[in-house]
């Protein structure tokens, strides 16, 4: 008979050995022999006193393969989508797989802490995650090495090899589920002639074999199916943290260990049938949670996945193929017909129609042309375009989206985050309810007393309470998804339907932001043509950031001005030893008919004005819509711009906004927001630019454009997906509903506990009613948290 291998429990090979401490410990293969060797120089030698299950088995991949994943880890360009910045280093999540207990965790925290450059090492064994913080570029690949001479596998995000394994981890669970769901039928099936007496007139061989069958089939639905409620359960008591894990499964321990010792004893009460019953619910309702949590992240996952990783860059005529990270602000691309953009970009060249369907929802691809912007994500239906990069892939809207996605997923809300404090006390308040429970029915008798714990164990499970937020908060953000809004911040969502007012910025968010000269008038005695000073005012615009410089880019710039420079208002420079500016008009007059409300600026040469400017900007179609939908919910409306007055109480008369305020600074729009706050109450910021930010962060609830400016998005708590500001209109109506809906599933859980723990504790609910009752209290709250994931709004 052959010996098992000391390290994963497969059948030793002949003659191969380890040498340990004066000892020969057989090994299975050289992958084995490295990986013990290497566990016993880091003196981790307790990962074999302290595992559950055997190691994960060398050879799984082949050598050459095992080599290409390792140098994954040494190529930073690769790791850097991965990576965020934090002060303690920099951070990447990895896959892992090969883990089978909390003994695997152990080791690899362990066995990583100690390279050098490495900060910290978590990991996940229900994610199957690792979470490195690091300062040193080579502690990655070092981390991998060590991994891999182990016998783990990891992987970066997104690696097919980590997606299987996710797959992998679904069909488990599912698999889970069916068994469970399947044994808890036939468990009930026996169950049932027991509880209506078929036996209590003779037939006790059949009665026993009854409850025998019972409890072969309630075994691996507890031990096998219910494994992760255990796990969970052993975790938060590792951690001094228990959570609802552990009362299910004391709850499954105990029901199942009860009616082994009842039949052994000759007892009546077994409660196989209820511990099938709860495993199958709870399994279900965890199953039902984790689609609908992984529903925001699988949406931008599978937008990331269609990103190209190559695309073909044009140099002097010349294109050759590149990957997609190599690609910065300025470079041409050839897009060919049923290709996808990695990159933000202008169309230079061609016509074509462009289909964002995975990006904004809309079904209908749209005829893209010279000066047309086009997005991340977009496929060419037909046609060929060249377009210029707007930037690399980490500055597009989908990089945008990646952001927004983990700022929703690290930002639980505020009630969320309060449960997570008094889950522990909830759970030990429930052990020693039982505890109480079983002491004052201990007279009727040890049977009857345990039946009565139990079942204050499992009717007082805490898990439909702990699901009805984050639930509810989870089935918004889907719905929200699907209406072109990305929530950052759940706690905004909810916040909408406490508002007062809003206060909008007005060029790019109310307006079009695509301004264009519309007059020009020459002024003093400069000797300048009208040509030169145009070409003057577009070299000074050039490369300022603000929507009103882009008026200029149709006018060549003129060679000789140097030295441009980006001021807080307009931008100045040197022409032949002469200092030019051009800024905002201050004699902002109300003009004639056909200039009224455009915005006016003054070109200066040595601070003498020389020429004016009248740069016209339409609102946006849907603009009156949004902004009577925001007024019918009672809000106070009002629109502050830098721009001048003319330009700016026009717009407000047009589109019939309470109040307004020209010449803003960033300073004044947060101040004029703080005050409102103050004198009315929350107020919401809807804004798209570096000058937004300030308020967009004071606002209570901040809304950024969908093509707002890096400083804006990462102010702002709720980021819209599509141009325009349509999805602004279903806001209201979707907080509104997803407060509804977190209020009836606090209600249900409350509900039902206090109704149903005192009647538990006086001994008036069976185990496996209590199993039931639980099973359809969680049930209950998720479905109706789902129907928030399926929500319309009324203009959809």
């Amino acid at each position: 008979m052959s010996s098992a291998c000391a390290h994963c429990g497969e059948p030793a090979a002949p003659e191969l050995y380890v040498e340990q401490d004066a000892q020969r410990l057989p090994v299975c293969c050289p992958g084995c022999a490295g990986a013990m060797t290497l566990v016993h120089e880091l003196g981790l030698d307790n990962y074999y006193r302290l595992r559950t299950g055997r190691a994960r088995p060398h050879g799984g991949d082949e050598p050459g393969e095992r080599e290409r994943n390792l140098a994954l880890f040494g190529m930073p360009e690769l790791l850097a989508e991965h990576e965020s910045v934090t002060p303690e280093g920099r951070r990447l999540t990895l896959s892992l797989s090969g883990l089978n207990c909390a003994a695997c965790c152990w080791l690899i925290e362990k066995a990583a802490a100690d390279i050098p450059g490495v900060v910290s090492v978590g990991t996940d064994l229900a994610a199957m995650e690792l979470t490195l913080v690091y300062r040193r570029a080579d502690a990655p690949a070092a981390v991998a090495e060590r991994l891999d001479r182990l016998g783990y596998g990891v992987t970066l995000p997104g690696d097919p090899r980590g997606r299987a394994l996710r797959r992998r981890e679904q069909r488990r669970l599912l698999g889970r589920l069916a068994l469970a769901g399947i044994g808890a039928m036939q468990a009930m099936m026996y169950s049932a002639a027991l509880y209506i007496g078929a036996f209590d007139d003779g037939d006790q061989v059949y009665q026993w074999l009854f409850r025998l069958v019972g409890l072969l089939i309630a075994t691996p639905v507890v031990f096998y199916a219910g494994w992760p409620f255990f796990q969970g359960a052993w975790r938060g008591l590792r951690a001094g943290s228990p959570g609802m894990d552990l009362p299910v499964a004391l709850a499954l321990s105990l029901a199942w260990g009860g009616s082994v010792v009842n039949m052994a004893l000759g007892g009546e009460h077994v409660y196989f049938d209820s511990a099938a019953m709860f495993v199958f619910f709870l399994l279900l309702s965890r199953w039902l949670e984790q689609r609908q949590r992984h529903r925001v992240g699988a949406a931008w996952q599978q937008l990331k996945d269609a990103l190209p990783l190559l695309v073909r860059r044009s140099t002097d005529g010349d294109e050759q193929w590149v990957t997609s990270r190599r690609v910065v602000a300025g470079d041409l691309l050839r897009l060919g017909q049923g290709e996808v953009l990695p990159v933000d970009a202008v169309v230079v060249e061609g016509q074509g129609q462009v289909e964002q369907a995975a990006l904004t929802g809309e079904p209908l691809p749209c005829r893209r042309g010279p000066g047309d912007a086009v997005q991340a994500g977009g496929r060419l239906l037909e046609g060929t375009l060249l377009v210029r990069a707007a930037g690399p892939v980490g500055d597009s809207l989908v990089a945008r989206i990646a952001d927004q996605v983990a700022r929703a997923r690290s930002e639980p809300p505020p009630m969320v985050r309060d449960w997570r404090r008094v889950a522990p006390l909830f759970t030990v308040a429930v052990l020693a309810l039982a505890a109480l429970t079983f002491g004052l029915h201990w007279a009727a008798g040890p049977a009857r007393a345990f039946e009565h714990a139990l079942a204050v164990l499992v009717v007082t499970c805490p898990c439909a309470l702990a699901l009805a937020v984050p639930l509810s908060v989870s089935g918004g953000l889907g719905a929200a998804l699907r209406h072109g809004v990305l929530v950052a911040s759940p706690g905004q969502l909810l916040a909408v339907t406490g508002l007062r007012g809003v206060l909008f910025d007005k060029t790019g968010t109310l307006t079009s932001g695509h301004f264009r000269v519309i007059r020009h008038q020459p002024l003093g005695d400069g000797g300048h043509s009208e040509a030169v000073l145009l070409s003057i005012a577009a070299a000074l615009e050039r490369h300022h950031p603000h929507p009103l410089a882009r008026a200029f880019d149709a006018y060549p710039d003129d060679p000789a001005l140097a030295d441009a420079e980006v001021l807080h208002q307009g931008a100045q420079g040197r022409r032949l030893g002469v200092l030019w500016r051009i800024g905002p008009d201050p004699f902002d007059d109300a003009g004639n008919a056909a200039t009224r409300g455009a915005t006016r600026l003054l070109l200066y040469e040595n601070e003498q004005p020389r020429l004016r400017l009248w740069l016209s900007d339409e609102p946006r179609p849907e603009a009156a819509a949004v902004t009577r939908a925001l007024g019918a919910q009672g809000w106070h409306l009002r629109l502050a711009s830098g721009d001048g007055e003319g330009a700016v109480a026009t717009l407000a008369d047009t589109l019939g906004l309470d109040d307004w305020r020209a010449r803003q600074t960033p300073e004044q729009k947060k101040a004029w927001l703080e005050r409102l706050a103050t004198e009315e109450g929350p107020q919401m910021m809807v804004g798209d630019g570096i000058n937004d930010a300030p308020a967009l962060l004071a606002a209570s609830v901040s809304v950024a454009t969908a093509d707002a400016s890096a400083l804006a998005r990462k102010a702002a708590g709720l980021y819209l997906l599509k141009p325009g500001l349509a999805p602004l209109a279903a806001l209201p109506a979707l907080a509104r509903r997803v407060r509804r809906g977190i209020r009836q599933n606090l209600t249900w859980a409350l509900a039902y506990n206090l109704t149903a723990v005192p009647l538990a504790v006086a001994g008036l609910v069976p185990p496996w009613a209590a199993a039931l009752g639980m099973s359809a209290s969680s049930l209950l709250v998720t479905v109706n948290a789902s129907r928030i994931a399926r929500w319309q709004s009324s203009s959809s």
